[in-house]
This record gives C-alpha cells, sequence and structure tokens, in this order.
C-alpha cells in the first residue's frame, strides 16, 4: 500500500505530526496528476513526491510552514509561460494542492487507511476543504471514521449516505451543497503472479513491488522459490506447475509466465487461460510461443483466446539482459494497468494504434 500512509500512521501512533500534502486538482501540463501525495516530517524529511522540481520545493516550503503554525491551507499553482517567473517553471499547466496539518488526534482515521490497505479492502477517502483550516476526513469503507472539524464531518456524513455506498470517485474535485468536497477511492494493489523463480524474476519483482503489484512468485523448486531470494513478493509459493493450488486469479489480476522451459510454460497457460486474468504474458522466443500456442490449440482453447496474451513478454525495447527484459515487462504491465484505469495518455494510444506485431493487446 501507500508508504505515505504507512509512515504518516507511524508519525501520529508516535505523536507526532506531519503536514500532508496532497494534490486535489490539476490541468494541462503538470509533473503529477491529482491523488499525488507527499508527507513532510516534523523531522523535515520527506516521503513521496507530488512531482519534484520547483512547485514541489515550494509546497514543502508551505507544509514546514504548516507544521509550526498548524494551520492547513490550500495553494495554488501557475506552470503557464506567463506566471512562469513566479515559479520558475514552463510545464504549462495548473494543479492545487492542499497542505493538510494532521496531528495525532487524526490516528484513527489514517489507522483506519492503513488497516484496510493492509488487508486489501477497497476504500473511499473524502475531506471537506470548504475552510481548509477546519478540515474534515471521511475514510469509508466496511465502516466509516471520521476526524478532523466534527460540523464539517457530519456533512461528510450525510454525503455519504446520499451518494451511497457502492460510488467510486477518481481524484477529483467535488461541489456538495455549496461545500468543496476532495473524493479519490482506493483499491487493492494489483497482483501480480510470477510462474517461474528464474533471473528475470528475481530483477522484476522488486521493480513491481515500487509501482503498486504485490506479487506472488510460483516455482516448482524451493531454491527458487524463497522469501530471501525474493523479499518484495507479498507471498513465495513452492507449487507443483502441472496441478496449480487455486490462487483465486480473476479479472483483477495480472499473470507473468516464465518458467524454465516451455513444458512449464504451457501446463502454466494452459491452467491460467480459463480464468482470464487482465494480463497474460508469456516470455520465450517467437519458436517457443509457437509451440506452446500449437499445443494449446490442440487443447481445444480458441485462437482469439490464446492471442490475446502478451508474447514475447514485455515491450519491444531491445531487451537482452534479465534485468533490461524485467523493465520492459514492468513497463508492459504500467501501460495495461494504466489503460485499464482509464488513465491512458493520447501518446500511449497513439503507439498502441501503431502495427507493432511484437505485441498483441486486447
Amino acid at each position: 500500500m501507500d508508504d505515505v500512509f504507512l509512515r504518516l500512521e507511524e508519525e501520529l501512533c508516535a505523536g507526532r505530526p506531519a503536514a500532508l500534502l496532497t494534490v486535489v486538482e490539476s490541468h494541462g501540463a503538470t509533473p503529477r496528476g491529482a491523488g499525488s501525495r507527499q508527507l513532510v516530517l516534523a523531522s523535515g524529511d520527506t516521503v513521496g513526491t507530488i512531482g519534484g522540481g520547483i512547485g514541489e520545493y515550494k509546497a514543502c516550503e508551505a507544509a514546514r510552514r504548516v507544521l509550526q503554525d498548524g494551520v492547513s491551507t490550500l495553494l495554488a499553482y501557475d506552470l503557464s509561460p506567463g506566471a512562469a517567473a513566479d515559479i520558475g517553471a514552463v510545464c504549462g499547466g495548473t494543479f492545487t494542492v492542499f497542505c493538510q496539518y494532521i496531528g495525532p488526534d487524526a490516528a484513527a482515521c489514517i489507522g483506519a487507511i492503513a488497516e484496510y490497505g493492509r488487508n486489501r479492502r477497497p476504500y473511499l477517502l473524502l475531506c471537506d476543504m470548504t475552510e481548509p483550516a477546519r478540515w474534515a476526513m471521511a475514510v469509508a469503507g466496511p465502516e466509516t471514521v471520521c476526524c478532523g472539524d466534527e460540523q464539517h464531518g457530519a456533512d461528510l456524513q450525510r454525503f455519504l449516505q446520499k451518494s451511497g455506498n457502492g460510488s467510486t470517485y477518481k481524484p477529483q474535485l467535488l461541489s456538495y451543497s455549496g461545500k468543496l468536497l476532495y473524493a479519490e477511492s482506493f483499491f487493492p494493489a494489483s497482483r501480480a503472479f510470477i510462474f517461474g523463480g528464474g533471473h528475470v524474476a528475481c530483477a522484476l519483482v522488486p521493480l513491481l513491488a515500487r509501482v503498486g503489484f504485490s506479487c506472488v512468485v510460483v516455482d516448482d523448486r524451493e531454491d527458487f522459490a524463497n522469501a530471501e531470494r525474493f523479499p518484495d513478493a507479498e507471498d513465495v509459493v513452492v507449487a507443483d506447475l502441472e496441478h496449480l493450488p487455486d490462487f483465486h486469479i480473476g479479472e483483477d489480476d495480472y499473470v507473468c509466465i516464465m518458467t524454465r522451459g516451455h513444458v512449464g510454460d504451457y501446463v502454466v497457460e494452459r491452467q491460467i487461460l480459463p480464468l482470464r486474468p487482465q494480463y497474460i504474458g508469456v516470455i520465450g522466443s517467437r519458436n517457443k510461443l509457437h509451440f506452446v500456442r500449437e499445443k494449446l490449440l490442440a487443447d481445444g482453447f480458441a485462437a482469439e483466446e490464446i492471442d490475446n496474451t502478451y508474447g514475447p513478454i514485455g515491450l519491444p525495447i531491445s531487451a537482452a539482459t534479465p534485468e533490461e527484459i524485467a523493465v520492459s515487462i514492468a513497463a508492459e504491465l504500467i501501460a495495461v494497468r494504466a489503460r485499464r484505469e482509464g488513465r491512458e495518455k493520447a501518446d500511449a494510444k497513439k503507439w498502441r494504434a501503431a502495427d507493432v506485431p511484437h505485441i498483441r493487446l486486447p
């Protein structure tokens, strides 16, 4: 889950306040979009980023002032050419940051966020910023926990009752009964199942863990499937590849098949295809993939179903070493996830529309 909230929980439980920077709105070209966060600690250290550069520098300066006076505020930054002299940037966009003083009295609210993250539970984060110095926050999951100003907190409760528990929101500002609200839905980290614990897997798992994937590594050899070899994995499983346990793989999950040979890849893909995960990528040469494809066709799988897999796995960046191949795979998973979440940018759509025979996209 988000390191920012985990560290914030730790600080509050230790009785130390912190300043939370959240990009609540952005337009045009900006370093990061809405939902980006950075934590400024009482020690002066920071966790996370809202994009770097002069904008982040000035926001962190403001956060340190907020830590001194205890008064939250909204910060607006204009990166357009006409305003560039103000902060020395020419990106061209604008963004708004909520600079939020959070004291130990908010520990229960932040603790709920951390707990939902640890237990892979979805939740909705709401913040009333109508009066930034008197903010209120609600964390709505299996239970709803509020903190901050009590009056504004009651208004958030009414908003939740009116909107319904099933409502989801991309990071955005909302107007409700004359109030300024920030809403953001959180979902469990995408799970990435890596079948095969070889060199590429060793390079891939830490990359995926750093970009928000929860990794499960599976191999039939104990020497290749252990926590010491994969310290960044959520779980490491030794299993018979021909008879995989039920991992409850579904449409939200990502699967990378990279066992030690074509037979292992075939038996794993044969069991994974019916589960229809969001992504199936298979490592290997085109000759090997052709062998696996023919075996799957003989098993009765439709050609369209097989061809919706990504193979050879990874973006076509001429990767050669295990580390380079891992980068290409991580980039491909990031691209697929962004498209699924509605965050795909125009230039990515143009690239995807090009004739790139290396990759088959659903």
